[in-house]
């Protein structure tokens, strides 16, 4: 590929990182939806503009990196120790029986591992961003939201590690190494965090510069990315997911700096800028549509239902008691949209070679179908607050 060639891919990746979300405000779909089918329309499914090169493979993975930090970073644990442990114990109660019923359900279908993750995957992203537009931020039923997709979601990065050390075919010494190294890496995590908020206690001034709003150096972002690259590295070093690495190194600024929303809006917006929409436009032009047959497109129903199944039912039994019938089931709804993280399993189980590509395709559309149809359902159910705008968001 020619230099030419390797600018003309960047200028429509970035073409598209502009048109995607115009057009996704306009006809109210998520923009990740919009930028996977821009990447469909311009791949080799489409109009064959654009090609899986060895650059474009490189900008997709840093996205994905990117995508897992600012999943990190968007655990609120100010939220989560404020809240207190008896009002923990709900949406924790929630995420442990989302895991319970997919269990039940994949045992009755007869589902695959990476189905299971799957069906019971929580996540952030989604539901803050639909919170965040109806103005239910800081309602009742957004605080259970939130609390109970952040608890969901650290969960589901270490079910996925789990299956990712499991699905390898190795001896059982080389997996306890494996785990070993898990393990390690939570310790060093830990370790670094102990001392990150003892420095951040006795010396704030240095740390105070990394979320000031006004930084002609930047010295958070560039920061926020070390921290991500060091734990990637240290990931990789350790033959762990890098996802993982991003994913706690993103945790670990959300932990240890209480204001921190200022970097992380800064970060976010970086990601959601430029990194985030190349990564979900590569995994369209990577789709090939011809490979959903009425097979794979009945799969990517049924897993629908299962989702609703798994979601809304312990939401209706498990959810805070100020919530009424109506608001738990749109808390289950939205609940139901982990659309980065389904996305995300679909890219790991295509490179562990536990799923095919029709099986990575039939994953697409579920996360691009419920990303679609289950926020529909919460706006339906819980109709816009007229209350004021909720204070500065959370990411």
């Amino acid at each position: 590929m020619t230099e030419h060639d390797a600018l003309k891919s960047l200028l429509l990746l970035v073409l598209l990182t502009v048109v995607g979300p115009v057009l996704a405000v306009r006809i109210r779909i998520p923009t990740a939806v919009v930028l996977i089918l821009a990447g469909i329309g311009v791949g080799p499914a489409g109009l064959d503009l654009l090609h899986d090169t060895p650059a474009v493979a490189l900008l997709s993975e840093l996205g994905f990196l990117v995508l897992m930090f600012v999943a990190g970073m968007e655990i609120d644990f100010e939220s989560l120790r404020g809240a207190g442990l008896r009002t923990l114990l709900v949406p924790c109660a929630s995420v442990v029986a989302f895991f319970a019923a997919a269990i039940a359900v994949a045992l009755w279908r007869h589902l695959s591992a990476i189905e299971l993750l799957v069906v019971s995957a929580s996540s952030v992203g989604m539901p803050l961003a639909i919170l965040q537009e109806t103005k239910r931020l800081q309602s009742p039923v957004g605080r259970h939201v939130l609390l109970t997709a952040s608890i969901g979601e650290f969960v589901s990065i270490l079910a996925i590690t789990g299956y990712e050390l499991l699905a390898e075919d190795a001896p059982l010494s080389h997996r306890a190494v494996r785990v070993g190294k898990v393990l390690l890496l939570f310790v060093f995590s830990a370790l670094v965090i102990r001392w990150a908020r003892a420095a951040v206690w006795w010396r704030p001034e240095p740390f105070r510069r990394l979320t000031q709003h006004h930084d002609v150096a930047e010295l958070g972002v560039r920061t926020g990315l070390l921290v991500m690259f060091a734990f990637v590295v240290i990931a990789a070093m350790l033959g762990v997911e890098a996802i993982l690495g991003a994913f706690i190194a993103g945790a670990l600024v959300a932990f240890v700096l209480r204001e921190k929303h200022t970097l992380e809006s800064k970060l976010a917006a970086l990601g959601h800028g430029l990194f985030i929409p190349i990564f979900f436009i590569v995994v369209g032009v990577r789709f090939d549509p011809r490979l959903l047959d009425v097979a794979a497109i009945r799969d990517a129903m049924v897993l629908m239902l299962i989702v609703a199944v798994v979601k809304i039912g312990p939401s209706l039994v498990f959810a805070s008691r100020e919530l009424d019938l109506r608001e738990r089931l749109a808390a289950g709804s939205l609940l139901s949209a982990p659309l980065t993280l389904v996305v995300a399993i679909g890219v790991i189980g295509r490179r562990l070679g536990a799923v095919d590509d029709r099986q990575q395709a039939a994953f697409i559309l579920l996360a691009m179908v419920l990303s679609i149809a289950f926020p529909i359902v919460f706006r339906v159910l819980l109709r816009p607050a007229t209350a004021a705008p909720d204070a500065e968001p959370h990411g």
